[in-house]
């Protein structure tokens, strides 16, 4: 018998360690990227009109979920006596840039909608991807309840969006979207870090890389050293890293797509 209803908040879930890699997740991570890489190959003709009405339709549900899912939880930690979380339920994390981004693509124009696609298109969607792995939502969430399955979607939403608007070329990725992708990370950067010093929080893992082995540890030292913004800088330039990848992998496979029809056509 299960100790926990769907939407019971974690507080008042018992005996309960972790999902995470448990047979449904590992389950879940396979029909995952399967699903994202079939559907984006079977999809990869969509009209772009098509495409404009999932990014706002996609936009306005994943608001509407977050907000949701804030209002969920700050009702179990307020009548708990455990106060608003402002150190950890703010969307402040990397992956809440999803849901402004989606926003941007899917109602915005011009440099603004470009730049919210570019970060879609790389640093978006392998974050999902990570999220989709690494959901760290299953630490503190069964797997068949509220908490996890929002940290499930999320993820899942953001892999499979970043894929769809590359294998439809709705975004076609350039060496330049590499600073472009950047853009949003350090605008978020700028509310969340004296957020983070303020509340004690580590929103972006841009204070102390909670959650990523070598990044915390790194942290650790330099925060020993009084170099904590050195950290910051260090983990938000990782993610040009993460483009970098990115776009050179979508340059080869763009290159071997375009030779394959050029052969085809001869």
């Amino acid at each position: 018998m299960l100790n926990y209803s769907f939407f019971d908040y974690k507080y008042n879930i018992t005996d309960f360690t972790s999902d995470m890699f448990g047979v449904s997740h590992i389950i879940y991570i396979v029909l995952a990227f399967i699903s994202v890489f079939a559907l984006g190959f079977f999809l990869r003709n969509t009209k772009h009109e098509k495409i404009d009405i999932f990014l706002k339709v996609i936009s306005i549900f994943s608001l509407v979920f977050e907000v949701v899912k804030i209002t969920w939880e700050s009702y179990f930690d307020i009548t708990t006596g455990r106060g608003f979380n402002a150190g950890g339920i703010l969307p402040l994390y990397t992956c809440s840039l999803f849901i402004y981004t989606t926003l941007i693509a899917g109602w915005g124009k011009g440099k603004a909608k470009e730049v919210s696609l570019s970060w879609l298109g790389t640093i978006g969607m392998v974050s999902g991807a990570i999220g989709v792995v690494y959901t760290n939502g299953l630490n503190y969430y069964p797997f068949w309840t509220f908490g996890g399955f929002y940290s499930l979607y999320f993820h899942y939403i953001m892999f499979f969006t970043g894929m769809f608007i590359l294998t439809t070329r709705y975004k076609r990725l350039e060496w330049k979207d590499v600073f472009i992708s950047w853009i949003p990370m350090v605008l978020l950067s700028v509310i969340a870090s004296p957020v983070n010093y303020y509340y004690g929080g580590d929103y972006m893992q841009i204070k102390d890389g909670s959650g990523i082995p070598l990044m915390s540890t790194l942290a650790d030292k330099l925060n020993e050293m009084k170099l904590q913004p050195l950290f910051t800088i260090i983990m938000l330039c990782t993610y040009i890293l993460i483009s970098v990848v990115v776009i050179g992998g979508y340059k080869i496979i763009d290159k071997i797509c375009q030779r394959k029809n050029g052969l085809e056509n001869t």
